[in-house]
Parts: structure tokens; C-alpha cells; sequence
């Protein structure tokens, strides 16, 4: 499992058999994965300008916001069958 699959699974735990099913099959949702892991160590890692917190806390929240409609939006994988 890739770190950014593991960080969003961990993120919405009550999704995660949808979150592994779009991250395999869809490279713009593998994508909104890796630039949510990306905004979130650089949240980590951020300290020396409070602004910039803000700034990065806003766009994860952003990322989140996208997931989650992505999510939603997407077909279930047990509808496939």
C-alpha cells in the first residue's frame, strides 16, 4: 500500500474498500491522493510562518472536500457485480 492510499484510507476509515478501488482504477483520484499526502506533510513540516499554516491547512482542507465528492460521486465496487 503507497503512502498516500494509506494517509486517505486513515482519513475516511468508513470508506476505504471505495478509497483502495478508485486509488487502483482511477489516475486523477491516485492523483488527488498524492497532493493530499503532499499538502499534508507540508502542514507537518510547516512551522516557521503562521500564514502559510493557514494557507496549507485550508488547502488540505480543499483536497479533503474533492475526495470526499470523488468518493460520493464514484461507483461503489460492489455495484459492478
Amino acid at each position: 500500500m503507497t503512502s498516500s492510499l494509506r494517509l486517505v484510507s486513515e482519513q475516511f476509515p468508513d470508506l476505504r474498500e471505495r478509497v483502495a478501488f478508485l486509488f487502483e482504477r482511477d489516475p486523477i483520484f491516485r492523483e488527488l491522493c498524492e497532493d493530499y499526502e503532499v499538502c499534508a506533510q507540508a502542514l507537518s513540516r510547516q512551522q516557521a510562518s503562521e500564514a502559510l499554516g493557514r494557507e496549507y491547512a485550508a488547502l488540505r482542507l480543499r483536497l479533503e472536500t474533492e475526495l470526499l465528492g470523488y468518493l460520493h460521486e464514484a461507483e461503489a465496487p460492489d455495484a459492478r457485480k
